[in-house]
């Protein structure tokens, strides 16, 4: 797949229905590919899938791995304790299994820090102190920027509001695509819906935006962050949940709070590849 001889980091995002992997060279994507994923999997066939899949890209030139888990890692020992939405890949010592393997350092961390982390190195959000990055896809996400640094807390968990108590469940059943399976629908089916101009589809985006507004609203009184910034798959469908988000927001924040809040959104699919990238550079290619 790959014929560079330029070094390059392979960064992988992996999420709850799908796989992306990149090669980046300073700062570009050379080589990549999107591939679903079989959820249901047990921890070693799981394995064994990621490695199949990786092992096209790795090459004498590249310089390391970073992979972006969506659940509970120890980013120092490259462990991955719990996912809930791949319910049996857990107490994976990922990091060892990718260096036995693949004979280059390897760096695991969080898919919403590293999504975080991408919108502040690679969207230049760096003039902001203080950055909260969402995924929204197949669960909810969060990670923080604060004072200009990544905060991850002790297994990358720093920020994740989706599991916070919310009405008769948590947050990320009403603020994610679990909203619309929750109630027999498909997300996209329903964005396509929406997009032409269809009024239930209008209103179940307008239901969402506001309850991910008053979950926002938490996170801010929080966090007081510069900027609020939406990804992943339901993100495309911003449009049509923002104003109630927004409305939300401005009807609960003290008006001097909501006025100096910005909420933006990114339908940059490769935003988390480049916050692994930026990642390992910054952690593992700075090391002594």
């Amino acid at each position: 797949m790959t014929n560079q001889v330029s070094p390059y980091i392979t960064c992988v995002d992996l999420g709850g229905t799908k796989l992306a992997i990149a090669n980046i060279c300073n700062g570009r994507i050379i080589s990549s590919k999107r591939q679903p994923i079989n959820s249901t999997l047990n921890a070693a066939d799981f394995n064994a899938f990621l490695i199949e899949q990786l092992s096209p890209f790795i090459t004498e030139s590249c310089q390391g791995i970073c992979i972006g888990v969506p659940g509970l890692v120890e980013t120092h020992s490259g462990f991955v304790i719990e996912v809930l939405n791949i319910p049996k890949w857990h107490n994976v010592a990922l990091k060892t299994l990718f260096e036995k393997h693949f004979k280059v350092p390897t760096l695991v961390h969080n898919d919403a820090n590293c999504f975080t982390y991408g919108i502040f190195k690679h969207a230049n959000y760096q003039h902001f102190d203080n950055v909260v990055g969402v995924t929204l896809g197949t669960g909810l996400g969060a990670g923080l920027i604060l004072n200009n640094q990544l905060y991850t807390g002790k297994q990358s968990a720093a920020g994740e509001f989706g599991s916070f108590p919310y009405l008769d469940g948590i947050i990320e059943h009403y603020c994610s695509g679990q909203f619309f399976k929750r109630q027999g629908l498909d997300g996209l089916t329903t964005f396509e819906q929406a997009q032409a101009g269809e009024t239930k589809a209008l209103n179940l985006f307008s239901e969402l935006g506001t309850h991910l507004g008053s979950a926002i609203v938490q996170v801010v009184q929080a966090f007081n962050p510069d900027a609020i910034v939406f990804g992943g798959s339901v993100a495309k469908s911003a449009p049509f949940f923002l104003p109630n988000l927004q409305q939300t927001l401005k009807s609960t924040l003290p008006p001097s709070v909501f006025s100096a809040l910005q909420v933006h959104y990114t339908q940059d699919a490769n935003t988390a590849l480049f916050g692994a990238y930026h990642l390992f550079t910054s952690e593992v290619m700075t090391r002594d």
